[in-house]
């Protein structure tokens, strides 16, 4: 499921969206995931981060490495990489 009116240009929605995505992969936990935490004390296994990282990769086009979860591990950091990634995407203004 996809946030309504999701811009992922917009640091808070890319965030949220984030956090919606770990949690799908995570379907025995009971809490919010918070966005400061490390990604590996839900139990976010290698298996669940290679398929997360393809879910981003189709829904916002572009490449991310797996291991860029490790490297940036929690969502709060994992979230501004991405949107630096984006930016950088972006046309520039002449």
């Amino acid at each position: 499921m996809t946030t309504p009116g999701f811009d992922p240009t917009v640091p808070a929605d890319l965030e949220a969206w984030l956090v919606e995505r770990v949690a799908e992969y995570l379907p025995d936990l009971t809490e919010t995931i918070d966005p400061y935490r490390e990604l590996g004390e839900y139990g976010l296994d290698s298996i669940a981060v290679v398929a997360f990282t393809a879910d981003v990769e189709d829904r916002l086009g572009i490449a991310l490495d797996p291991t860029a979860v490790w490297d940036y591990p929690t969502v709060a950091q994992l979230a501004k990489y991405i949107a630096g990634e984006l930016d950088e995407r972006r046309p520039q203004a002449a």
